[in-house]
């Protein structure tokens, strides 16, 4: 017999971050702006369209990716602020994968750190931290998995998931307008859920004149991402609980960085698996046909049985029915039978995908617990 092949299992990690730094001094501002033109004259950052509120405004980006740096100024509120954006430590250290995360092992954090202390001493932040006060603005944490089907269809779970009780969100936000059945993302105040194709977002990427490596494009075959990314409410919660005072006093040259970075390492996986079961529930993904069979084979009594079919039979009807009673007894026997309470329909899949039913919950994905 053939043992059904293994897929390799990716650690949860930190896709990339956002700090805000304000301060009010203007030789400072001279001070790192003089040295981006440096930058730029070099090659080593080129300048892109600046998108803020502020009318003094200038964005640059690293040539080789993971970092762009943008400084805006408020004349009538004496503020200013730079914003370093779309960090990847990895690409900073020097790994021109598209696929590569933040190395947390004590080793990796610690080269991908003095890699980006390097950049900011030659972008002049360094020399003027003693004015600027930084904030971590928004932190990207990942989980990267494979599946054995087209990532599509765990999209198109999602968004369907999405759309409908008791885990509606609201319309589902999309990174393509001419490709939302490979992506999907909903907003909250304290963090963003996104869930995406990542083979078909490097194809999108190389179309835009981006270089995608021929072992990106090849590795993320299959590779589905999910992505919690964590706003400042969310960063600011855990800052209070996990970072001692002087830690939240955010100096990148006293290595706060690593520190920040080490302890949110552990709650990575909690995040993730958190939020995944906020989302989208613990339980197994049924279409009709294999709930109404885990049903019918269930040791429910008989008229159990009859209630929590016909919700499951509704549940592919064009229109959902509003007339649905009992909920709160068919929502506990699926709870008891381990079947997700969206029950997918399968008016929205072809063949091959019905035949993937049952689906493992987005929870288990996430490695490390």
């Amino acid at each position: 017999m053939t043992m059904a092949k293994k897929l390799p299992l990716l650690a949860p990690s930190i896709h990339t971050f956002e700090v805000n730094g304000t301060y009010t001094d203007c030789e400072a501002k001279r001070t790192v702006f003089t040295a981006i033109q440096k930058m730029v004259s070099a090659g080593k950052y080129y300048r892109i369209p600046y998108h803020g509120s502020s009318k003094k405004g200038y964005s640059c980006k690293r040539k080789d990716g993971g970092l762009t740096i943008t400084l805006a100024e408020y004349p009538d509120f004496r503020k200013r602020y730079i914003t370093l954006s779309g960090v990847n430590l990895a690409r900073i250290a020097g790994d021109p994968s598209r696929l590569s995360l933040t190395d947390l092992s004590p080793e990796g954090l610690a080269m991908q750190e003095q890699a980006f202390l390097d950049e900011l001493e030659q972008l002049g932040l360094l020399e003027i931290e003693d004015s600027v006060k930084w904030k971590m603005h928004r932190l990207d944490i990942t989980q990267d998995f494979y599946v054995k089907c087209d990532p599509s269809l765990m999209v198109k779970i999602i968004r369907y998931a999405g759309s409908v009780d008791p885990y509606r969100k609201g319309r589902a936000l999309h990174y393509n307008q001419h490709n939302e059945i490979r992506s999907c993302k909903f907003e909250k105040t304290w963090y963003d859920f996104a869930l995406y194709d990542k083979h078909q977002q490097l194809l999108n990427c190389e179309k835009e004149s981006y270089p995608i490596s021929p072992d990106d494009l090849k590795r993320s075959k299959n590779l589905v991402r999910y992505e919690i990314q964590l706003k400042r409410p969310s960063l600011k919660e855990f800052e209070h609980d996990k970072l001692e005072s002087k830690s939240s006093k955010f100096r990148f040259e006293n290595h706060a960085l690593f520190h920040y970075f080490d302890k949110i390492s552990d709650d990575i996986p909690l995040f993730l698996y958190r939020y995944a079961v906020d989302y989208f529930g613990k339980h197994s993904w049924y279409n009709v046909p294999t709930a109404l069979k885990a049903v019918q084979m269930s040791n429910l009594d008989d008229d159990t049985k009859e209630l929590v079919s016909a919700y499951i039979e509704a549940q592919d009807e064009p229109e959902l029915t509003d007339k649905i009673h009992h909920k709160k007894k068919i929502a506990k026997a699926l709870e008891k039978l381990e079947i997700n309470d969206v029950i997918i329909p399968c008016r929205i899949l072809n063949d091959r995908q019905c035949g993937r039913f049952p689906g493992a919950p987005l929870c288990t994905r996430v490695q490390g617990l």
